[in-house]
């Protein structure tokens, strides 16, 4: 925690050129080892231990991971200068108590669903059909088609935190933890795998990826995030 509480004191205070390049690696770190090891993981599962399988299993386009990486990265990227507009608006580095830290969580949950909820609305009208056709090239998903978005699209993701934090405030370790853990869940819902679980919290966490499967089958379905509740009063769930 020391460690951590230094690397995020010197990021505050140094160069914005410097503090950029940083942000971008952590970016990079955080989507390539995750989307790697997922990818990997699910590979082995089906074929050498015959555990789940793909929600859809038709090949894959032609240099479509290629694609989906080189995507991936450009989009790290504009999250990286995201990343600095947070370091302008921070009132405080951690929680001053345990209350604030629910009190910011369940804030930023409530609001990142309904904010990536209508944005992901947005992107399905007229005007953006183009733009957020980018990520739908990918029809079959893999665990690197999550930020396998065209440039506008990434810098609409890369604002979320920054426009909470101009109305409510939230600590800048706190921003961190749950950009890093939105990132490993986008890659997650992306992952196209299908694992039957009895259990009642894993078993919601293995729908995710079918739930969002079925958004890229379909289209104009199944917008949300985390969960179906604005699906569900806009009747967009299927």
């Amino acid at each position: 925690m020391h460690y951590i509480n230094q690397l995020l004191q010197f990021w505050i205070e140094t160069d914005w050129y410097f503090a950029l390049l940083m942000s971008i690696m952590v970016n990079i770190v955080v989507f390539v080892s995750t989307a790697a090891i997922l990818d990997y993981a699910i590979a082995g599962l089906i074929s050498k231990y015959k555990v789940g399988g793909y929600i859809d299993d038709r090949p894959l386009k032609l240099n479509q991971k290629k694609m989906e990486i080189k995507n991936g990265v450009v989009a790290c990227v504009i999250f990286g200068v995201g990343s600095l507009i947070t370091r302008e608006l921070f009132n405080q580095v951690w929680p001053i108590s345990f209350v604030s830290l629910l009190i910011q969580l369940a804030a930023f949950m409530v609001f990142y669903e309904s904010y990536s909820y209508f944005i992901h609305r947005l992107l399905h009208t007229k005007p953006f059909l183009k733009i957020h056709g980018v990520h739908h090239k990918s029809v079959r998903v893999t665990p690197w088609s999550a930020y396998s978005v065209h440039p506008v699209e990434a810098i609409f993701i890369a604002m979320s935190a920054p426009i909470f934090m101009s109305v409510f405030p939230l600590s800048l370790g706190v921003a961190l933890i749950l950009h890093i853990f939105g990132m490993m869940f986008t890659i997650l819902i992306h992952s196209n795998y299908n694992l039957i679980i009895n259990n009642t919290i894993l078993g919601k966490i293995s729908d995710s990826p079918q739930y969002h499967s079925v958004h890229h089958l379909l289209g104009n379905v199944n917008f949300g995030f985390v969960n179906s509740f604005w699906d569900r009063c806009f009747k967009t769930r299927f």
